[in-house]
């Protein structure tokens, strides 16, 4: 027998307002709640912010958004997910943190999943050409935001 697992999506895009989150999480009966507010153009842009303030780089929304759910997800057991790290999930993992202990809560569950940036990979290949251009890597590598340091 199958058990049931109720997944609320407590956002579609970067800026998404919350107010329904939070009810969701307070009336769903759902066993996570997730915030999917990454896309190229975020990404790119949070990058950008990123090479200006090395601990920048995650949604600016994101301090908000969590002090908001959070009180009811903890209270509840209701396990967030959200990809609002953008080019900076370690920072983004220490401000949630940060928000769940300044909220009163005692050492809260915070994780972070690691290793979808490939940059110094492929920086150390700059031998690899685009297969649809046969363009070098390291043609294009100089233009590329997320390359700048």
């Amino acid at each position: 027998m199958a058990e049931t697992v109720r997944v609320g999506a407590g956002a579609g895009y970067a800026g998404d307002r919350w107010a329904l989150a939070v009810e969701l999480a307070e009336k769903g009966e759902i066993y996570f709640l997730a915030f999917e507010c990454l896309a190229e153009r975020t990404i790119a842009l949070e990058t950008l912010t990123r090479l200006n303030d090395p601990e920048a780089g995650y949604n600016p929304l994101l301090r908000e958004r969590m002090s908001a759910v959070l009180p009811t997800c903890i209270e509840k057991s209701i396990r967030v997910i959200t990809n609002m790290g953008a080019a900076n999930p370690m920072e983004a993992t220490r401000q949630t943190y940060k928000v769940a202990c300044h909220l009163g809560f005692a050492k809260p569950r915070v994780a972070v999943v690691l290793g979808d940036d490939v940059r110094e990979t492929l920086a150390n290949m700059p031998h690899l050409e685009f297969i649809e251009t046969r363009t070098p890597l390291e043609e294009v590598l100089p233009g590329m935001a997320s390359w700048l340091r």
